[in-house]
Order: structure tokens, then C-alpha cells, then sequence
């Protein structure tokens, strides 16, 4: 008999830390703001999303301060009566408020809320969801938009502490049923206001859990979904409708070797219809060991039609605002030329004007189509070996007219190292190139030397780009490369400039997996580095706004 009352506690023990593991990482999992606070608004326990939001390092930054504090001024008053009522009501569903961190930085999130009872005491289990990625895609087009996460609930070290503590086996059966009841009514709570698909599944790839907006999605319920094989339920297709094989996918990965896959795709529905998803896999692990995993997925139909939309533009754009130009542009010259008859001098004045002007809205419609091309992913990759040597001399032989007409001398240091080579794709290395030239002549006065040169590592080529120029402000240099930003000196001496040089450079830097660093001084000049790996790989983008 006593053996019996010792066998169960390590069972419920075993069933509780599962429980908890598996839960924990469906929180972990998901990438949302998770916060718990009294009826008063102050903070009880959140995780390390939520923190982030508020613009603190951890959590005992903001225990027990009011989640006021972290909302707009303008919000105040909003988010204070959404508790009030949340308290009154029970819940609070797609709130939307502006967050302030502590650095002053505004942040929409949207929020859902219910409460729940701890030992008697009401408490409000908060998910707030950044959503700053929607509120661009309502305001462009609806662009952007990215997976919800959650970290929540560290009980584990409390609950043993519970289990040492109680005094005989009877009073630790009883707490540990209480625990893992109110665990369970939490984990139910948070799943019901996931706005993603959830599904669970067990080492030997059964599903163990499919939230709410799971069987929405898919059509399953759970009834039919809980059991089988997550293969009979999570049916893939890829961009050509064909079916993808279950040992090809990120769940397979996750249970045979611990990986968290990020990836999009297209789920088949229980009619068979299918529809576009974005998703995160992650194994489930125990003591080291997998247990499981999680598949947190959420429709993305919304932003392929947008994706369509901003493709529709760019084709549209492409035509309809660079012929006017080109039209125009060929007329002025038409006219320069003399055809129509010889200009008097004011007249080649005029027209001359006029030719620049056009001259620069071709530039900044050709700068603004080839962000949004970027941005859209049109442009494709094409490596080749290509020798430095003689990718530098095309870009001077295209960038020697500028410099000439302002009188910068250009030097160019590889024009005869035959030896250095490099694997990418030339057309992008010197399109990124020639914006760092473009505006290393721009930013010089007559005389001046502008240098390219290269330097071999052992993993790396690292180009630089040196003149003697105004420089750039040392308080304006973390804002660089945003699109339209241009430095108070720049705007002095160039006032036409469109400030999108330098992100697209920096987009078509991240296309070939190259890194952007720099060093300037005002009134000195600035070196711009481009790191581009010998094996390079897509993503690298800007590693530092300075090289020190």
C-alpha cells in the first residue's frame, strides 16, 4: 500500500512536467507579448516578447509597475478602461493600442485578455501582439507581416520547491492535482486567444493538440484530428500543387533531429482546397530528449494578394513613368541638337534646365523602382567567378564621365591584380559598388581623389571605397541607410539628392549575403567597406554602422 502512495506523486510529478515542457514551448514557440496582472494593471509575470516591447533588459525591470506606463500618452486612458472592463467582463478580444518603450520608441500591438482565478485571486492573462508589421501593410499596401511567438510560464523551480516542502504523500497529490489544473486552465486560455494554428504532435508523430483556429483552418475537428498521424491532417502542397512527402518536411526534421524550421507553403484543407501559410516548427524537449513537436502556422492569403498587388505596380510603374521621361528626354535632345531650329542663348539656358530636371526625376523614378524591384524579390542571383581586376575597370569606365565633369580624380588600386577573384553575381557586386562611387564623387570637391580597393581574407573579400569629401556628421550616421535619409552637409552641397543610394546599396549588399560597414569624419572624408564572402550566401546585410 505505501508503495502505491509513493508511485503516484512521481507519476503526476511525470505527467505535470510534461505537461508544463509542452506547454512552455508552444508559448516559446509563438513570438508574442504573454503578460499576467492584478486587477489593478500591474505586472505579476511576462515573457522575455513582452519585455522586449517595453523597452527594459528583464522582467524584474517592470514587476508590479502598471502596464499604463508602457502606453502612448494618447492611449492612457484607453488601455486603463479596456482593464476596468476586462476586469468587469472577463475578457478583452483585439484591442488595439500604441505601446511606448523606455526609450520612446511607439510600438502597436493588439491585445487580447482574459481572466482567470489563481487561488482565489483574479488575475488578467494578457497576450499583446506587435503588430507593427501590420499597420505598414495598411499603410503600403499592406506589405509586411510576421508570425506570432509567445514565451510564457516558469513554474517548474516553484512547483518543486511545493513538492519538497509538503509534508506527506496525500497533501503533495492534492497539490500537484491543483497545479495542474490550473496549468491546464491557463494553457486552454492562451491557446483560445492564439490567432495562429496550433498543432502538437508526440514523439511517434501522433497529434497530441490542435488549437481552435487549427480546426478552423484545416476543417478538422478535434475529435477527428487528436490520435491520427499529423500526415492525415497536415496534407502539403508546394507552388505547382504538387504533394509534399511527410519525411521532406520541417515536423519529420524537428522529431529526427532537434531543428527549428522556418518556412511558407500550402495547406490542404479538409475539402481539399488548400491556402498559403507561413510557419514555425519546433521540437518539444525533455531533460535533453525529444518529446514532441510544435507546428505554429497562420493564413498568409491576405499578404500573397498584396505580394500580386506590389508586382502589379512595379510592371505598371516600369512603363508608365519611365517612358514619359524617356520621351521628353528625347525630345530636349532633339531640340538641342538644333533640328527645329538654332536656340538663341537664354533659349539653351532654359532648355539645359530643363534637361537636368528631367535628368533627375528619371533618377529618382529608376532609385525607386529598384528599391521596390529589391524588395519584392524580382531579382535573381547569378553566380559566376569573376576577376576583380576586371569588374573594377567596367564600374570606373561607367563612372569616369561623373568624375570628370566634377573634376574628382579616380584611382583605382585593383586595376592591376590579376590574381584576386571572387564568386558572386557581378551585376549586383557593381551596381552596390557604383552607389558608394556614385556618391564618393558626388560628395568631393575638384581635385579630390576617390580610391577603390580590395583586400583578400581568408573567408572574405573586403572592397573599400576611400575619398576625401565633407564626410558625415558622427550624430547623423546611424541613420544612414534609411530610405530618404540624406545628412545635413549632403543637403548643403547637393540639394537634389533623392537619398536612396545608400539603401539600395544596402538591399543589393543583403542580395548577395555582403556586409556594409564604414568610417567617417565631417569635413575628412569617409571610407565604405563591402565584405563580400568567398562562399557568400543571401541575408548578411549591414554589420555595423561604423567599422570601429
Amino acid at each position: 500500500m505505501t508503495q502505491f502512495f509513493k508511485t503516484k506523486p512521481k507519476k503526476a510529478e511525470n505527467a505535470l512536467q510534461e505537461s508544463v515542457v509542452i506547454y512552455r514551448a508552444l508559448i516559446e514557440t509563438t513570438g508574442t507579448g504573454y503578460v499576467i496582472i492584478d486587477t489593478e494593471s500591474k505586472v505579476i509575470d511576462a515573457n522575455a516578447e513582452y519585455v522586449r516591447l517595453t523597452g527594459h533588459a528583464n522582467l524584474n525591470e517592470i514587476r508590479g509597475r502598471s502596464v499604463i506606463e508602457w502606453t502612448a500618452d494618447y492611449e492612457k486612458k484607453k488601455n486603463a478602461e479596456a482593464v476596468a472592463k476586462c476586469a468587469k467582463d472577463g475578457y478583452i478580444r483585439n484591442l488595439e493600442i500604441d505601446y511606448i518603450d523606455k526609450r520612446g520608441k511607439i510600438t502597436p500591438v493588439e491585445i487580447n485578455a482574459t481572466v482567470v482565478e489563481k487561488s482565489g485571486t483574479p488575475q488578467i492573462l494578457t497576450l499583446c501582439r506587435d503588430i507593427t508589421e501590420r499597420k505598414n501593410l495598411e499603410r503600403k499596401l499592406d506589405e509586411y507581416t510576421k508570425s506570432l511567438e509567445q514565451k510564457v510560464f516558469d513554474r517548474m523551480k516553484d512547483l518543486e520547491k511545493e513538492k519538497i516542502a509538503a509534508r506527506n504523500v496525500y497533501e503533495d497529490l492534492q497539490t500537484e492535482k491543483e497545479i495542474i489544473a490550473q496549468t491546464q486552465a491557463i494553457d486552454e486560455a492562451i491557446l483560445a486567444s492564439i490567432a495562429d494554428g496550433c498543432i502538437a504532435v508526440n514523439k511517434n508523430g501522433k497529434i497530441t493538440l490542435i488549437n481552435q483556429m487549427a480546426q478552423k483552418m484545416l476543417g478538422f475537428s478535434s475529435q477527428e484530428s487528436i490520435g491520427r498521424e499529423w500526415p492525415e491532417i497536415l496534407r502539403r502542397e508546394d507552388e505547382k500543387g504538387n504533394l509534399i512527402a511527410p519525411e521532406k518536411g520541417a515536423i519529420h526534421a524537428a522529431l529526427s533531429i532537434a531543428t527549428t524550421t522556418i518556412t511558407s507553403s500550402y495547406y490542404l484543407r479538409k475539402d481539399g482546397t488548400k491556402f498559403p501559410v507561413s510557419r514555425t516548427v519546433s521540437p518539444i524537449l525533455l531533460q535533453g530528449k525529444i518529446i514532441g513537436a510544435v507546428n505554429i502556422f497562420r493564413d498568409i492569403t491576405k499578404e500573397k494578394e498584396i505580394e500580386k498587388m506590389r508586382m502589379d505596380f512595379l510592371s505598371l510603374a516600369s512603363h508608365q513613368l519611365r517612358t514619359p521621361l524617356s520621351g521628353t528626354k528625347w525630345l530636349i535632345e532633339t531640340i538641342q541638337k538644333g533640328i527645329t531650329g538654332k536656340l538663341n542663348p537664354k533659349q539653351k539656358e532654359y532648355l539645359d534646365n530643363i534637361y537636368q530636371v528631367n535628368e533627375r526625376m528619371i533618377k529618382l523614378v529608376s532609385d525607386m523602382l529598384n528599391v521596390l524591384m529589391l524588395e519584392s524579390g524580382i531579382a535573381e542571383i547569378k553566380k559566376q567567378e569573376i576577376p576583380i581586376s576586371k569588374l573594377s575597370e567596367e564600374l570606373f569606365l561607367i563612372m569616369e564621365p561623373a568624375s570628370r565633369n566634377k573634376g574628382v580624380i579616380l584611382h583605382n588600386a585593383l586595376k592591376n591584380n590579376k590574381s584576386l577573384f571572387l564568386e558572386t553575381d557581378p551585376q549586383i557586386l557593381r551596381s552596390a559598388l557604383e552607389c558608394f562611387v556614385s556618391n564618393a564623387i558626388n560628395y568631393s570637391q575638384s581635385g579630390q581623389e576617390v580610391v577603390l580597393d580590395a583586400e583578400e581574407k581568408p573567408d572574405a573579400i573586403i572592397f573599400s571605397i576611400k575619398d576625401s569629401g565633407i564626410g558625415i556628421p558622427k550624430g547623423e550616421q546611424k541613420k544612414l541607410f534609411e530610405r530618404f535619409y540624406r545628412a545635413s552637409n549632403a543637403k548643403i552641397l547637393r540639394p537634389t539628392g533623392t537619398g536612396l543610394g545608400l539603401n539600395i546599396a544596402k538591399m543589393l549588399a543583403e542580395k548577395i549575403g555582403a556586409e556594409i560597414s564604414f568610417e567617417s569624419e565631417e569635413n575628412k572624408g569617409s571610407i565604405f567597406y563591402l565584405r563580400i564572402p568567398k562562399r557568400s550566401s543571401k541575408g548578411a546585410g549591414t554589420k555595423s554602422n561604423n567599422k570601429n
